[in-house]
């Protein structure tokens, strides 16, 4: 069964999502799915293997995946 989903995302995020996907000749939401299910299949978040080197730092997980999707 497919819902509908709304996402708040800035106006460059925005384009960027609709030029990808016209290259790709899919829909946004198609590409989202792919995203999710993707990661899903991982079973493993790529970010905990570097919880140690940040252990006496005053950032949190959370905040370096921030910093990760900022860039993009």
């Amino acid at each position: 069964m497919k819902t509908k989903l709304t996402l708040l995302v800035d106006e460059r995020i925005k384009r960027k999502a609709r030029a990808l996907s016209k290259r790709r000749k899919t829909s946004i939401s198609a590409m989202i799915s792919e995203f999710i299910d993707r990661e899903d299949k991982v079973k493993k978040d790529a970010l905990n293997e570097f919880w140690g080197i940040w252990a006496d730092r005053d950032i949190d997980l959370e905040k370096i995946r921030e910093r990760a999707w900022r860039r993009y």
